[in-house]
């Protein structure tokens, strides 16, 4: 796969890929992990974790948001001077529920408990990461657990540019992101089977019953986030994506409906757009919020797919009509879908082979 190799790098001997050329030639641990998921690839997952362990912090670091437990953003880090020479290097707050998530898929598709057992200590910090961040069973994220009062990005999930509803796109932490919760609750659980641990399991019973202060019953969606202001409210296709990580004991069958009925609005000709365009027309950036992300229809279709939800299927997979290109998005201009970003992009390459492999138009 001649696109795939131009995205192939050696950090510290471990070959792992980079997220995208020309802008994002660094290794994300949310794009290596999640394309190596969507791909079935199980030595690039193994080489990924082997990348994130190796790199897992260790400490507080007000600097690079670096915290005890937690697995990388992206590496080598970016600084940005005018958000005060802050880091990005450990600016995601779900990079440490996918290091776990990704432990599980390996076992899954390799029955091979070595690589386990050799990280068994690094997913065990991860995992109180996690715990440590829990508040009233909400994984709440704020700069203050890294000793800082801000981070270099704005955002800390992945929709990580800006956050609608709030000045200048930034929350006012403290802030739980409905998908990153989720995300960590799946890793919980998870974590808790790997160590057959009590406690870890009541962590996830916790976080399971939180989800219900997470639900907009005026708006029939989960809210996108909420911070110390309050919620923030609005149909996203994060609603679509958490059901990726959701399984069917944790959502009622109403609220899987109020969805089905709110994604209208986000269908497209080519998948399911980013959020409700009613309020994308009013952001200045539209990186995540006039675009649709073929990565990310891969894992609507997934989620879709575990749910039986054809209609959600049906429109996550029109994708597969634009893939001849490995572009990292579809950007919404002038009422049609220009091809964006990275090109090739890691996370696009493993969308399209997902899409082989479910021989939709066989």
């Amino acid at each position: 796969m001649d696109e795939l190799k131009k995205l192939k790098n050696v950090f510290r001997n471990i070959e792992v890929y980079n997220a995208g050329i020309p802008k994002f030639t660094r290794n994300f641990t949310r794009d290596g992990i999640i394309s190596a998921i969507l791909m079935n690839n199980a030595k690039m997952l193994k080489n990924q974790l082997c990348f994130c362990a190796l790199n897992q912090g260790s400490k507080k670091n007000p600097i690079t948001g670096e915290e005890p437990g937690k697995i990388f953003h992206e590496y080598p880090e970016v600084i940005f001077e005018k958000r005060e020479n802050l880091s990005t290097k450990f600016n995601a707050c779900d990079t440490t529920a996918l290091f776990i998530i990704g432990h599980k898929k390996y076992l899954e598709l390799t029955n091979d408990k070595t690589l386990f057992e050799n990280q068994r200590e690094n997913i065990q910090k991860a995992a109180e990461y996690i715990e440590k961040h829990l508040q009233k069973g909400l994984f709440t994220e704020n700069p203050k657990f890294a000793g800082a009062k801000k981070f270099a990005l704005k955002v800390t999930y992945w929709k990580d540019s800006v956050l609608i509803n709030r000045k200048e796109g930034e929350p006012n932490y403290p802030a739980v992101f409905t998908l990153a919760h989720i995300q960590n609750m799946r890793a919980m659980k998870y974590a808790s089977e790997l160590f057959k641990s009590k406690r870890l399991k009541e962590n996830y019973i916790q976080m399971k019953k939180a989800l219900e202060k997470l639900w907009d019953y005026k708006l029939g969606s989960f809210y996108i986030a909420i911070d110390k202001i309050g919620a923030i409210r609005g149909i996203s296709s994060d609603m679509l994506h958490i059901l990726y990580y959701l399984e069917k004991n944790e959502i009622t069958k109403e609220k899987i409906n109020e969805i089905l009925k709110n994604a209208k609005i986000l269908e497209t000709k080519i998948g399911y757009s980013t959020l409700d365009p009613n309020i994308a027309n009013k952001i200045e950036n539209g990186y995540h919020s006039r675009t649709v992300w073929p990565f990310e229809q891969a894992i609507i279709y997934e989620g879709a797919k575990k749910f039986r939800l054809k209609k959600i299927m049906e429109i996550s997979s029109r994708i597969i009509k634009y893939l001849d290109t490995n572009s990292e998005i579809f950007k919404l201009e002038n009422g049609s879908f220009q091809k964006g970003g990275c090109d090739p992009q890691l996370w696009t390459i493993a969308a399209k082979e997902y899409f082989k492999r479910q021989k939709i138009n066989s």
